[in-house]
């Protein structure tokens, strides 16, 4: 016997909510979770890229200002930004004509480990970027005007490009 148009809407309906919740689940991020980590930081506007699978994220936003707020520890000397690490704090790399790529390489130059926690955070998202994003994203880690940010605490990477206004984000899973 045939389904009514109604049951049929319904079947349909009640499969996509279950594939759209096996999909959350098999995510290691969630979009809004992955805002306000870093709302606080710089002013967002809106998700240019986000996706996130089961051993990666990577996201990418537009930043409505140039400046990075008070809530995350801004430092300008990888001296310093190494030890907010080790006390488990955010920190905003601010080195004057240092890109993220030469910070990430002085930090591991200093301490090998914590070095390799920076650099695998960085590049664990690189799974989930789409082609384009991966250039822009390589371009932006080259740039001695993009800032590293990094959270000890999350394990993710975050790279405000500001020659462009837009931040990039990268979390891979830890084992």
């Amino acid at each position: 016997m045939p389904l009514s148009r109604p049951r049929r809407l319904l079947r349909t309906l009640t499969g996509v909510l279950v594939g759209s919740a096996l999909m959350a689940a098999c995510s290691l991020d969630q979009e809004e979770k992955v805002r306000s980590q870093i709302q606080d930081w710089v002013k967002l506007g809106e998700t240019y890229y986000f996706f996130s699978r089961v051993n990666c994220t990577a996201a990418l936003f537009e930043v409505k200002a140039s400046r990075i707020t008070s809530m995350v520890k801004k430092v300008r000397d990888v001296d310093t930004g190494m030890r907010a690490i080790t006390e488990g704090k955010p920190v905003a790399f601010e080195i004057s004509g240092m890109s993220p790529t030469v910070v990430t390489e002085q930090i591991m130059t200093r301490d090998l480990p914590l070095g390799l926690g920076v650099l695998s955070s960085g590049t664990g998202g690189k799974d989930c970027m789409a082609v384009e994003m991966e250039d822009a994203y390589f371009n932006a880690l080259l740039d001695p005007t993009s800032v590293l940010i990094f959270d000890p605490e999350a394990k993710f990477t975050a790279v405000f490009d500001r020659r462009n206004m837009r931040l990039f984000y990268s979390r891979g899973r830890t084992h």
